[in-house]
């Protein structure tokens, strides 16, 4: 057994001045960082977690933005200030210089007073290189700040409309070549034996545009039957003005991609729209100065396909 004796502190009285400098130790954390204090309560089960309903004004409309423009600096990587954005309760707690957010008073909390800032302000929220918040995005935070910085409520009046991010999906050109290379070899013969006539519809895409206008008469029923290899992939083709009459009605047929056909000032007649009754994906379809009759575009009419041209126009 140890030896306790003059000079040595007991056992029991060392193990009490242990405790009591951590109480003392934590004591201070909590008063210094009040942040602390929440945190170590709430993991105690001392004190209720805040949490936000998963439809609330603050789910929908503030979490997204704190997220996106916040949460690089303060969240789960990086804490500047000890203060996270990447949960209610986080954000209700604060960092090491207390609450960022005051419910109800705008003024007093000092994260809407930092993104108030000018982006010049060494202060300002985001800080300089940052994507910075719009207008509308720091009165959504305003106006959920100003009505309680609730995690409950679902609306608040004056909150601009959410708009739509646009993003653009990057091209994947590995992908894009796979998808093209069933069709890769017909389609260079083809550029080559039409010049500027066929091209792909968008960077990314397999899918084929034909454009023959330019090429007015010269461009007859037998050049459009050479195309025949792609005609499935074939999803907008501007025929106007070229010699393309009945005689390409079945090859027209074959083409079950189309979206957009311009047959305008071509010698086509009724049988051509016979030909195309079976294409479902086509939207569009001008026959400006044809044959064709107003009873044989009625099928197509019907079925929601926008239609320039008839007996009458």
């Amino acid at each position: 057994m140890a030896d306790f004796g003059p000079g040595r502190m007991s056992a029991p009285a060392y193990l009490a001045c242990v405790a009591l400098l951590t109480v003392l130790g934590l004591g201070v954390a909590m008063w210094a960082h009040p942040a602390f204090l929440h945190s170590t309560l709430q993991s105690i089960g001392l004190e209720a977690v805040p949490r936000a309903a998963p439809g609330s004004f603050y789910a929908v409309r503030v979490a997204p933005l704190f997220e996106s423009r916040c949460a690089g600096c303060h969240g789960e990587t990086r804490e500047k200030g000890q203060l996270r954005l990447d949960s209610f309760a986080a954000v209700m707690r604060g960092g090491a210089d207390g609450a960022v957010i005051v419910p109800g008073d705008t003024k007093a909390s000092e994260l809407f007073r930092r993104i108030s800032l000018p982006p010049t302000d060494d202060k300002a929220m985001p800080p300089s290189g940052k994507t910075p918040l719009t207008a509308d995005e720091v009165t959504v935070i305003k106006l959920w700040i100003a009505a309680g910085a609730s995690g409950e409520v679902r609306e608040i009046k004056g909150a601009p409309k959410p708009v739509m991010e646009v993003t653009i999906p990057q091209s994947d050109p590995a992908t894009v070549q796979r998808r093209r290379a069933p069709l890769a070899a017909a389609v260079k013969d083809l550029q080559a034996l039409f010049p500027g006539l066929i091209a792909y519809e968008a960077r990314d895409s397999a899918d084929l545009e034909v454009d023959a206008s330019l090429k007015g008469a010269r461009f007859s029923d037998a050049n459009l039957a050479a195309l025949s290899p792609l005609a499935a992939h074939i999803v907008r083709a501007d025929l106007s003005g070229t010699a393309i009459a009945d005689a390409s009605a079945p090859m027209l047929a074959t083409m079950t991609s189309m979206r957009l056909l311009r047959l305008a000032n071509t010698k086509i007649t009724d049988k051509t729209m016979e030909a195309l009754a079976g294409h479902k994906a086509l939207k569009s379809l001008s026959v400006v100065d044809t044959g064709v009759s107003d009873a044989a575009l009625e099928p197509l009419k019907a079925r929601g396909v926008a239609v320039y041209g008839g007996s009458h126009e």
